[in-house]
């Protein structure tokens, strides 16, 4: 029976720490529990906060709690002016990675292009096809 020391680099610091659930070396899981902390004490005082006010109160930036909502460890349900960015234009969402007019430009895009290659494939079947062909 052989033993394996699974190890990694912590994603936040880069030292060296045996793999866990967290994937944070001890001090950065200290550090997060913290900062966690601070937060839910400061959304306790002021819940209609913004993100810019919650990093700003909890000297944090402001792409850390961002990206704490974006990755659920921040729930924002109960906090109205909590919000994450779209990926595309910078505009403030409170789910997903895109806004809903980003979400439906794309999806139009898309819909325009499967259209075209749809139009495509028709004509190369119709110039293939000897029954239209004089």
């Amino acid at each position: 029976m052989s033993y394996e020391l699974l190890v990694a680099h912590c994603p936040e610091c880069g030292n060296v720490f045996q793999k866990n659930v967290r994937n944070l070396c001890t001090n950065c899981s200290i550090l997060v529990d913290d900062q966690m902390s601070a937060i839910e004490k400061y959304l306790l005082r002021d819940r209609m906060a913004t993100t810019q006010q919650l990093a700003a109160g909890v000297s944090l930036s402001v792409q850390k709690v961002r990206s704490w909502i974006r990755k659920g460890k921040l729930k924002i349900y109960d906090y109205p002016n909590l919000t994450d960015q779209c990926d595309l234009c910078s505009s403030e969402i409170r789910k997903g990675h895109l806004c809903p007019s980003c979400a439906s430009r794309i999806n139009e895009d898309i819909a325009r292009t499967f259209e075209r290659e749809r139009i495509m494939k028709e004509r190369l079947r119709a110039e293939n096809n000897y029954r239209y062909k004089k």
